[in-house]
């Protein structure tokens, strides 16, 4: 059932749940936008092959694939708990800036999303989980959209659960009335499961993420594809192109 387009403003006592990603693509940020918090899930085992530390941008054409260097990342582990390889980090921080530099120097935005991706880099404390945070806190909040973000990691969450039952959980402990869900988790979950516990829940998918760049348009490349060739106060508005849906 479609819904329609939602007006801007996001949705009351809402929030959105998703694992930390590095410069995701712009639905990620869509759906940040849609909601009043986003809780960064953290707390959960690290997925290798995902899109926690690595993501696309186009380079001479074609699709070229960025991985940040991780020490010792697996399964095994928590995302929270993965940390950056400090020997590789700042070799390849130079020359993922470096590749940057020589195919998007002639991007609109160039030097203003350059400095937002140099800010992003400097992470405190080599955690992936917290390069990944930075990758969409400090854009929304460049684009100056008040999304209260948090980690799941500090949030004292029962550790016995799994799936859905955890976020029932978290929805419950946190007061959340309205989740908001990736249009991938309708094969997951059921808005009439969750309106038994007096939870709703609803879909969010894209209506739109094309912008003008240098070159042919690709769906699916990393925000910062768009951060550098969009000015952010025509960045902001793409933000808004988006639909909810019930299953």
């Amino acid at each position: 059932m479609n819904e329609g387009i939602h007006p801007l403003p996001p949705v009351e006592n809402s929030a959105a749940i998703m694992q930390p990603y590095f410069f995701p693509y712009i639905g990620y940020y869509q759906m940040a936008a849609a909601v009043e918090r986003f809780l960064f899930y953290d707390d959960v085992q690290f997925i290798k092959g995902g899109y926690i530390a690595r993501n696309k941008l186009l380079i001479n054409g074609k699709e070229w694939l960025f991985t940040v260097p991780l020490s010792g990342a697996s399964p095994n582990q928590k995302i929270r708990d993965v940390y950056l390889d400090e020997g590789k980090w700042p070799q390849w921080k130079d020359k993922f800036l470096r590749t940057i530099d020589q195919n998007y120097c002639k991007a609109i935005n160039f030097a203003s999303g350059r400095e937002l991706l140099e800010e992003v880099l400097e992470v405190p404390d080599h955690r992936i989980a917290t390069l990944a945070e930075r990758s969409v806190r400090l854009v929304m909040e460049k684009l100056g959209r008040p999304v209260r973000f948090q980690r799941t990691s500090e949030m004292d969450l029962r550790q016995d659960l799994r799936f859905e039952e955890r976020l029932f959980h978290i929805c419950a402990k946190e007061r959340i009335g309205n989740y908001i869900q990736s249009q991938g988790g309708t094969k997951l979950y059921s808005t009439s499961a969750w309106r038994a516990k007096d939870l709703s829940l609803r879909f969010i998918r894209p209506t739109s993420m094309e912008y003008p760049r240098k070159g042919p348009w690709m769906p699916g490349l990393s925000m910062l594809d768009a951060i550098l060739h969009v000015p952010f106060e025509e960045l902001d508005p793409l933000l808004d192109n988006y639909e909810f849906f019930t299953n």
